[in-house]
């Protein structure tokens, strides 16, 4: 089998509720952020699926400007980690993203991610901002962006 990315549907919600709760187990998103992200934003929230399981997603929503976009959540799988499926997962969304006239991409990342911080930086990010708090009390987050009209 191959490793696929595709836009997810409501019978892929358990299993990305089941993903999210392995690695935040506390203050992950539920099923039903997954649901209303379905509903209201269908084709930001991409999958990647291997051997008909989801081992990663990839969600995003509109900012407040015209065509801009948040990168809310990306996250793959412990199985699937460190094989490219993390980048192979964002390069994907970032052309849909594109296609569908989002330019500007925005994303919070913790300081304490180093990894993840440079899997954004390889693909156009810049930190913009340090924010103390951002998430809450200790939940410290670089700000993010990334410019698709300098990143082709």
């Amino acid at each position: 089998m191959t490793l696929r990315f595709r836009t997810a549907s409501t019978a892929d919600v358990a299993m990305l509720a089941s993903l999210e709760a392995s690695f935040y187990p506390d203050d992950g998103y539920p099923a039903p952020v997954f649901f209303q992200a379905i509903h209201q934003w269908p084709e930001l929230l991409y999958v990647a699926e291997f051997e008909a399981q989801v081992v990663g997603y990839c969600m995003g929503a509109p900012g407040t400007q015209a065509g801009q976009i948040w990168l809310m959540s990306l996250l793959v799988g412990a199985s699937q980690r460190g094989q490219g499926v993390g980048a192979k997962l964002l390069q994907t969304w970032l052309h849909e993203v594109q296609q569908l006239g989002y330019h500007n991409a925005w994303l919070s990342v913790s300081p304490a991610n180093p990894k993840a911080a440079a899997l954004y930086q390889k693909h156009g990010f810049n930190i913009v901002a340090e924010e103390q708090d951002y998430l809450g009390p200790g939940e410290d987050r670089y700000i993010m962006q990334r410019n698709a009209l300098t990143h082709a």
